[in-house]
């Protein structure tokens, strides 16, 4: 692109990791397309865009948005004037920096984003990850040009032809993911036995409380213990419940191998080591084992908005490639009744597999960034997809998440402009510094001494990172926990990305200064949960699915509002 045709966009992504992880997906495949290009995120105060957009390297702008909801409480009556609040504040930073297009991916902030647009005169392409979309991105629809949809079932839901079925974004090492190539490596890497069935067990970063629960107590419902084993993702959240239960269930004793991990970093050689998956039903767990083609038996989440982890569910099994359990039905005995005959029949497993894969949309981001570069009018879709596109190394900030820093070590420092209440990484990114040929582009601050950073695992160990970072701050990779394994650390309530379902849990670290009389902590007080938000602050875990859920279960196995 000439220097005429840079694009600048705006990214609307708040609230959960089902939300802001396809943003950041999609931002970054624009910038690897257009190291040039200028993109910046809206949010709020309230979900994980304070830590993680930062720390991928993207100017946040805060705005005055209330999350909507639909129970009867002091903030869904306020929800309406902080909308118009919002949709203000959103005018006011279009025309600052002048976008060319908008792009959306549900949640409370893309509503009065979307409206502001609409009233600059700036197109909007919104993203809906869901089966069954939220109520921000069936009223936005109204105002938008192009609606990129993850599963083609949401498509009813949305005017006739101005959607498009795209997928959802999942991280490069898993788009075409070689589950056989690497299956060795991987059951070496966890430590598990070649000779047995693996069944892998996740329902996101934070973990999914009943799923842990049910699976401990299946312990003596396996029919051929001595032919299967688990490798168990059970969240940080719960790791020490969980370990508790497995050793009061004495498996070792019925002949089940267990290994359990809080946290998995590698979740390519999870994919690779499992025969099957134990999980729920978010957005990015979906479009995961769609990616890998990995077999599954499906808990949705009970409590998710509008059912859509039901409704994400039931389109995986319509195709072959899962098998569904209501969770009021899930117990020790039900999960045996469920998984066991499928671990017992690799042909069973195998066209589910195949199931899977015909779901799957491994160039999601790149087609998702088309769409909003030719709403922008800047370029066509042939020719964005036919330019060269500069390689990033996300693998550093885990593509999902971000890595967390070490006791002591290097935080990601952010500000916040009294002013405009913008918060930025610091320093702030110099998009004028090019990379060197072959060198991915910079989109974070300049970096540190090379003295003053921490050495990175092996990207071959289970627990460990790229070399590369992508972020203000190059981030040293976080330590296995204590109590854990020496195998990967272990996602808990999804894969990862609602990694918000899979994710690990990336710590910020980094103190927020807050505007003086907003109530917030000012002066170094770390990013915490807003009160009575229920959603993840600052160092709170990556919510994979609730990316989206929007895709992951919150504490206590609660619904993410959308």
């Amino acid at each position: 692109m000439t220097a005429a045709q840079h694009l600048s966009l705006l990214v609307a992504a708040a609230g959960t990791g089902g939300h802001v992880f396809p943003g950041i997906a999609m931002a970054r495949t624009v910038l690897e397309h257009d190291p040039a290009a200028t993109v910046r995120f809206a949010g709020t105060t309230r979900g994980i865009e304070t830590r993680v957009v930062p720390e991928a390297g993207f100017d946040l702008d805060l705005l005055p948005i209330l999350p909507l909801s639909r129970r009867l409480a002091r903030e869904t009556l306020l929800a309406p004037f902080a909308a118009v609040a919002g949709v203000a504040a959103a005018r006011k930073l279009i025309r600052r920096h002048r976008f060319d297009v908008v792009f959306g991916t549900g949640g409370y902030v893309t509503l009065p984003v979307a409206l502001a647009a609409r009233l600059e005169r700036v197109p909007v392409v919104l993203h809906e990850p869901n089966a069954v979309p939220g109520i921000a991105n069936k009223l936005a629809a109204r105002v938008a040009s192009r609606i990129a949809l993850g599963v083609a079932e949401a498509a009813a839901a949305f005017p006739a032809g101005r959607t498009e079925v795209v997928g959802n974004p999942v991280r490069p090492e898993l788009a075409r993911l070689d589950r056989q190539g690497l299956h060795a490596e991987a059951l070496a890497a966890f430590d598990l036995d070649p000779e047995r069935r693996t069944l892998l067990v996740f329902g996101g970063s934070q973990g999914a409380r009943h799923i842990n629960q049910a699976v401990v107590a299946a312990t003596g419902h396996w029919p051929e213990p001595e032919r299967i084993q688990l490798l168990h993702a059970c969240g940080r959240r719960d790791e020490a419940d969980v370990r508790a239960a497995w050793a009061l269930a004495d498996p070792e004793e019925r002949g089940l191998l267990v290994k359990v991990v809080p946290f998995v970093d590698r979740m390519d050689l999870a994919y690779a080591a499992a025969d099957l998956a134990l999980t729920r039903a978010g957005a990015i767990t979906m479009a995961e084992l769609t990616a890998t083609g990995t077999p599954a038996v499906m808990v949705p989440l009970p409590h998710a908005t509008a059912g859509h982890q039901a409704a994400n569910a039931r389109a995986l099994a319509a195709a072959g490639g899962a098998v569904v359990v209501d969770d009021a039905a899930l117990d020790g005995a039900s999960l045996v009744g469920a998984v066991a005959p499928l671990l017992g029949d690799p042909d069973r497993l195998a066209t589910m597999a195949a199931g899977m894969r015909e779901l799957a949309h491994p160039d999601a981001a790149e087609e998702l960034a088309a769409l909003v570069v030719e709403a922008s009018g800047r370029a066509t879709r042939e020719a964005f997809l036919a330019s060269r596109a500069t390689p990033v190394d996300r693998e550093a900030t885990g593509w999902f998440e971000a890595a967390a820093a070490t006791a002591g070590g290097p935080t990601v420092q952010r500000r916040i402009d009294h002013r405009s209440k913008r918060m930025e990484a610091y320093p702030p990114i110099d998009r004028a510094a090019q990379p060197a040929p072959g060198a991915a582009p910079s989109t974070g601050a300049s970096p540190r001494d090379p003295a003053d950073r921490g050495a990175p695992r092996p990207s071959g160990e289970p627990g460990g990172r790229g070399n590369g970072a992508v972020g203000p701050v190059p981030r040293t990779p976080p330590a296995p926990p204590p109590a854990g394994p020496d195998a990967p650390g272990a996602a808990a309530e999804g894969p990862p990305v609602d990694r918000a379902e899979g994710s690990g849990e990336p710590q910020g670290g980094a103190p927020v200064d807050r505007a003086e009389g907003s109530g917030e902590p000012q002066g170094g007080a770390p990013v915490d949960r807003a009160e009575g938000s229920g959603e993840p602050q600052g160092g709170a875990p990556v919510d994979r699915e609730g990316t989206a859920e929007n895709g992951g279960d919150p504490p206590g196995d609660g619904g993410a509002t959308r």
